[in-house]
Parts: structure tokens; sequence; C-alpha cells
């Protein structure tokens, strides 16, 4: 029943409580307030919260901090305040990520398809049964087809079990929606060649001066966007920022520069020219630790002048030449690169480019420069079976194409973690194969909800989420190494099942007399065991178990703050080590760093930092646009947009357009267009502003869902199969008061692989922006698939 209240009788309610507050403090402290949530609300609960290690991987970034949980429920989520990297912090992700748990429109008990593919029509099955069928299908592929005929597609940001599977059957049929690594597949080449390692750390809080090109650090980089606030308050840094786009981190520099897409590396390597030719280089540096000469890299860069930067990217000779001054003068200075850059053909020269700017200047794992990464490499569980795929990471752009070329022979496909059918590129050609079964037989889903591929599966075998998880990992996001850890904070609901258990139990069902040799990799007894395994097994952390438990971060390097912005052991901040190559050099055939690097010769590429123009940009007519699509504070890839609250804050995404170009299309802000690719278009509405490039236009990722749950597609009413009553969500059922769940892109997007690093050149994209035609519906998305495969076809004769 409703309860009415004016608003006099409202204030009046108001002003009694801030009076009882007032005499009684306790009454009005809520827990969430004190650092580690250690205290509890005398009248809401009568009891404290039991706080857990929790490692929240939503991205590459691993941030640690804990869960609070009362009666076996998680309520919360918050930074762990003496983590090195988080410090106490977690962006909107991280904090809304334990409604996952008790989302109600999870899946908690094994689902097995009864109808057509992505009719909807499904049984509940035992973990009996469903463990039965996959095993057996398994072991007929193998004997029948070999190990190679059973494929996954992984989209973890770290390797598993799923690769442990794998690797126990002999197959080599791995395929990646992304690399296991912060950096893009383009920097990682880039990185490896040049430093011999695949991410390099910019120190941003002892730094006062960052050139970033293409990187969204306030959005998408949470421990790198603290370093970030701290440098600008200690060092009053200078932050410049090469985008496309105003994103916040752009609109928050002190200079933001809209330069061309594509066009970032031949500024770089103009502003490198100027700075060697000006004599601000540290040649010292670049004669003892590269291995190519300052006098003969000034010459190798004479060709690339200011004007043909300029010409290239739009930026002007006087801006490019004052800021290669400023940063070579500023003591020290760092840069940093992401997406941006390497999401174009090219794009490995376009990070090298980029790289070579703290080469020469020798900020190079320099305080305050573009550090080395330290980190804990966890080992696996021992023993452990041979790599199948020899540590090499296939990205899967190509595969639908291949697999309707007849390239592979799939039996069995198990889908991790990824859903391609919604974030792929082509994605409507994926979803056009996943139907398909004489080309995928069998197709097995371990996604917790029903995902777009989900919906495609043959079967269903419904993992944890990541609060219900044991889990370890590390990642190179502070200056010291660190391991962080989860530890439930509550019980797993349902019949959902830890991949990790899961995949034993096939094991040895297939494997049941020992005749394959399987077993011997799967002898951890569940999933604490295994993360126990893996802390034994990594050198450094060894010791480390009992800690990890308790504290969920090892080693302890110290207490936060009063500011909540420095680590502190016995009164002093702690201390780190720079120059480390000085010991054991560089992780490079030569030791030093390879501005030479004769390894990307193998990949068709100059040895030396050189840039290439991007025949597809080059060509950009009048009337068209390069589509950039990016990632928002609040949501993540395909794997948020079920969080109510984030859901809430991020549910659409109009299309960005430059203000002054809109209004020669005739296109008034608010209204529908059409966005048209060279393979179908879409209609969404327009958002007019001057943040953005002339010749771009931006659409944000992560909404126009189809499935996933009623807040991910905007609809209270939506069916829920098998839905439990105990996970009713009343605001799910009366409060989800937005009906616009945005447009998804991906099916407008063709295949264009850069053939250099494999990584799907997302930022090459062609289009043209009109105003919506009579019939055309916003949300609508018309797609020929068989443009797309006449796209991909033609690419591939021109490589």
């Amino acid at each position: 029943m409703a309860i009415e209240i004016n608003r006099r009788e409202f204030l009046k309610a108001s002003a009694a409580a801030a009076a009882t507050a007032a005499v009684y403090p306790p009454l009005g402290g809520a827990m969430e307030l004190e650092l580690g949530g250690e205290g509890f609300h005398q009248i809401r609960t009568f009891q404290p919260r039991k706080r857990k290690p929790y490692l929240c991987t939503l991205c590459p970034y691993f941030d640690g901090g804990f869960t609070y949980a009362e009666s076996g429920r998680i309520m919360k989520t918050e930074g762990n305040p003496n983590h090195i990297a988080t410090r106490g912090k977690f962006c909107a992700k991280g904090l809304a990520s334990f409604f996952a748990a008790t989302d109600p429109d999870r899946i908690l008990s094994p689902l097995k398809r009864v109808g057509a593919r992505g009719a909807g029509k499904w049984q509940q099955i035992s973990w009996d049964e469903a463990i039965a069928e996959v095993a057996g299908k398994v072991a007929g592929a193998l004997d029948g087809g070999g190990a190679d005929s059973v494929y996954l597609n992984e989209g973890a940001f770290k390797n598993g079990a799923t690769l442990r599977f794998m690797d126990t059957l002999g197959s080599s049929s791995v395929l990646r929606s992304r690399v296991p690594s912060i950096s893009s597949a383009a920097k990682q080449a880039a990185l490896g060649a040049m430093l011999g390692v695949d991410f390099a750390l910019p120190d941003l809080e002892h730094t006062t001066y960052v050139l970033n090109f293409g990187a969204n650090i306030l959005e998408t980089a949470p421990p790198l966007a603290q370093r970030l606030a701290d440098g600008v308050v200690d060092n009053r840094l200078k932050l410049v920022t090469f985008d496309v786009r105003m994103s916040n981190t752009a609109g928050k520099s002190d200079e933001w520069i809209p330069v061309f897409p594509g066009s970032d590396g031949i500024v770089a390597l103009a502003m490198a020219n100027i700075i060697m030719r000006k004599g601000l280089a540290d040649s010292g540096f670049i004669d003892t630790w590269t291995n190519y000469s300052s006098e003969d890299l000034a010459e190798h860069l004479k060709q690339f002048t200011p004007e043909i930067a300029e010409k290239a990217s739009g930026v002007s000779v006087e801006t490019i030449e004052r800021i290669a001054v400023e940063f070579a003068k500023a003591k020290p200075a760092t840069v940093f690169s992401q997406n941006g850059v390497g999401y174009h053909k090219n794009g490995i020269q376009g990070e090298m480019a980029c790289t070579l700017l703290a080469v020469i200047t020798g900020n190079i794992d320099n305080e305050g420069g573009y550090c080395l990464p330290r980190r804990f490499d966890i080992a696996a569980p021992q023993p452990a079976p041979e790599s199948s795929t020899n540590g090499t990471a296939q990205l899967n752009h190509a595969f639908p194409f291949e697999l309707k070329s007849g390239a592979h022979q799939v039996r069995v496909l198990f889908n991790h973690m990824s859903n391609p059918a919604y974030s792929s590129p082509a994605a409507s050609l994926w979803r056009e194969v996943l139907k398909d079964e004489k080309l995928i037989p069998y197709l097995v889903d371990f996604s917790p909800f029903m995902s777009e591929t989900a919906d495609l599966a043959d079967i269903v075998l419904p993992d944890v989420v990541a609060v219900e998880r044991d889990d370890l990992a590390s990642s190179p996001t502070a200056l010291l190494p660190w391991a962080s850890m989860t530890v439930p904070g509550a019980e797993i609901l349902g019949e959902a099942q830890d991949v990790r258990v899961t995949l034993k139990k096939i094991v040895e069902t297939i494997d049941s007399d020992g005749s394959r040799e399987m077993k011997q990799y799967w002898g951890f007894k569940d999933a604490v065991d295994w993360v126990k395994q893996e802390v034994e097994a990594t050198p450094g952390l060894q010791d480390g178990y009992k800690k990890l438990k308790s504290k969920g971060v090892f080693p302890d390097y110290g207490k936060l703050d009063s500011t909540g912005r420095k680590i502190m052991k016995k009164g002093e901040s702690v201390k780190v080590a720079y120059h480390t190559y000085m010991e054991t050099g560089f992780p490079t055939p030569s030791g030093k760093i390879e501005v030479n690097a004769e390894a990307l010769e193998e990949k068709g590429l100059s040895a030396l930092p050189s840039w290439s123009e991007n025949p597809r940009l080059a060509a950009i007519k009048p009337d068209e646009f390069v589509l950039s699509t990016h990632k928002v504070a609040c949501q993540t890839l395909s794997r948020t947009s079920n969080l109510k609250y984030l859901a809430e804050l991020w549910h659409s995404n109009p299309l960005w357009i430059n203000k002054d170009v809109a209004y020669k299309l005739g296109i008034a802000d608010g209204a529908l267009v059409r966005v048209t690719s060279e393979v179908g278009y879409l209609v969404t509405k327009a958002w007019l502003t001057n943040g953005i490039h002339p010749q771009v236009v931006g659409i944000s990722t992560s909404v126009g869902r189809t499935a996933y749950g009623r807040v991910a597609v905007a609809d209270a009413g939506e069916h829920v199969p098998f839905a439990r009553e105990e996970l009713e969500d009343h605001d799910i059922d009366h409060n989800l008061w937005w009906q616009d769940s945005g447009t998804n892109p991906n099916d407008i997007i063709p295949v264009a692989i850069d053939p250099s690093s494999g990584v799907q050149t997302w930022n090459d994209t062609l289009v043209t922006v009109t105003p919506a035609v009579p019939g055309d519906e916003y949300g609508q998305i018309q797609v020929d698939n068989s443009k797309h495969l006449a796209v991909y076809k033609q690419a591939q004769e021109q490589a």
C-alpha cells in the first residue's frame, strides 16, 4: 500500500530526523562513511558487515578492493585503502559490480536448447546431464575430427582454466576477442620490439609534463587517473591530449588538440625530429641505451618534417614545434598512448613513434618518466599441460569469414567471457554463422547471463560472477609489483558453478579411465585450491597466501596516509626503484632499447620508427566521416549493461557530430540521423558539439542490447526464462524509468584487419551521415551480410 505524504509533513519529518541525529550522532552514522567499512548502522542492521578481499576483473587493471556482506548477501564493494595501486578507490563499474550476483535475470542452472537456435526456448537440466552431454560431444570431436576440431573463443582479460582445457585436449584452435593485456595488440607489438615488454607505465604522480595520444585515462584507466590527479596537485603537471574527440581526459587537459584520425604517429615523429634538430635530445642516453646512434637517428628523422605532419594531421607547424620543445625541456616528462593510436592500420608504427619521444628525451624508467612494468607473473597450477598455441594470441575478427570459406572444420565451439554476436565488428555475420548448425554443430556458452551469443548456444553452463569467484591476479599499474585476491564474501547462488570446476568435471568424464592422460592436469580440489596452487607456484608470492586471504593484497607496502593519496611506511612515502634496466639491461635481443627493431621486418614493417599514410583515410571524400567508437566511464564492453545503477547513468549513445558541420547538413541537435557505412546503416539521434574533429563522428559502445536482461534492453516486461522469486528486484519491476537502450554500431562496422598487428582497425570505418528519411525509426539497423563478405574478400586480395 502506498503511503502519501505532503511537502509540509515531509519537511517536519526531515527536521525531526536532523535534530535526532544531532543529539545522538551514532544514529546518523552510516558505515559507508568509514574507511574500510568497519562500523555499522545501529538502526538498520544489528550486525557488522563481513569484509572479504575482492579483485575486480571487469577490466585488465584488476583493481583490488573488498566486498561487504550482511546475512550472506553482498551489500557493497570499495577499493582497498592499502593497495599500492587502487589506494582505497574503485571506479563506478567496480562499485556496482556486486549487483550482478543478485541480478534477477541471472542464469542459475544449466540450460539446454529445445527449439531452434535463437528461438529462446530452453530446458533446465542437471549438472550431471550437462557434463555428460558436453563431455560426449568433445570426446566425439576428438575421436572423429581431432583435437583441433574443438574451438574456444576466449574473452577474459587473463589466461585461465579455459586455455588449460584446450592445452589438455591438445587443441590449438583458440580465438581471442582481445589480448590478455592492458595494451592493444598493436601497442604490445611496438613495446615488445622496442623495450621487450607488453606495457609501459607513465609515472604520472611524479612527472611535470604528459603527452597523451588517444588515451582516455580518466574514464578507462582508474589507477592511472588517480596518479594523474596526484601529479596535477603535487607538480602542477601539464597535460596535452591529442584525440579526435573531447573525451573526459581531453576536456580536463591543459590543451586538447583535435588531430585527424591515424595521424598521431607522424605528429610524434615530427616532434622527435624537432627535438633532435634543436639539440634537446638526451644523446648520452640514446648512444648508451639504444641500438642506434643519436647521429644516425637524427638523420633518419629529418624526413618527418612538421610541414608533412601538419598536412596529415591538421595540427599547425607552430603547435607541433612548441609542444615538442616544451616536452623536451620539461624534466621529467612522460607519454601515454592507447586505442586512438593502435586501432588504425599501421598502429604499430604509431605506437613506436609515441614511445620514441620518451626514448630520445631519456624518460625511460626514470622518476616521472615512462616506466617498465612491475608485476608478478601468475603461474599456473602444476603440473600443467604443454601449450598448444605457443603463447600466441589469434584474434577472432576473421573467424566467421574463414568459417564460411571452409577454412575451419568446427565440431564443438566453447565461448567464454566473450559476446561476438554483439561486440565484434560485423556482429551480424557472427549471428548468421552462430545460427548455422552445419558450420558450428555444437555451441557451449559459459555466460552467467543470457547474452546475444548465449542465446544462440546449444547449452549454457552458467559460470559464477566476479564476487563469487576465488581469484588471483597482478597487473602493472603501480611502480611496485602487487597481487590481489578474491575471497568470495557470499555463497554461490543457485546452481551456478565456477568454470574451473565445470571443466574439471568434463575432463574427468572424457578421461574417466585415465587412458587419454588428461586428468593429471586437473588435480586441484576446487577453485580455492586452484588459487592456492597459483600462489605457491608464483615466484615472489609463495609466502603470501595467508596475507592475501586476510588483507587482499601482497606485499604489504604500508598504509594509506590521511590525504588518501600516498602509501606510507614508517612515516615516509614508500620507496620505488627506478632505472631497473641498469642491472640487467632491457629484455630485448641486444639488451638495449631497439630503436632499430629488426624483429618488425618480419611483419613487413620498417625496423626504424616510420609512418605510412593510411590509404583508406587518405581517400576520405568531402561527405564522409571517420566513425570513432569509444568507451565511457560507467560501462565496459558487454559485461555491465545489466547493472541497474550503471545503466541508469548511461543507457543511450547519441552520435557525436561537429556542430558547424551538422548545421551545413541540415541536422539539428537531437534529430534522427542515418549513419551509413559500406555494409549498411543505423538510425540514431545526433548530439551536436564542438568537441569533435569536423571529419569525425563518434558513438559509444556497451549499449544497444537485444539481450542480457531487462535492464540491458530497458524493458521491465521482457520475458525472463526461469526467473527466481528470491532474486526479485522491485527497482527493475517498478522503477526502470528509461526506455532508450541505445544503438549498437558494431553491425555496420566492417572487419578491417591490420595485417601487421592482427587488430581490428576500429577507427578506420568511413560513414556518411544524413538526416533520417520517412520511415526511419530510432534504433533501426539494416545490414547486408553479403556486403560484409565482399568487403572482407576485397581486403584480403589487397593485403
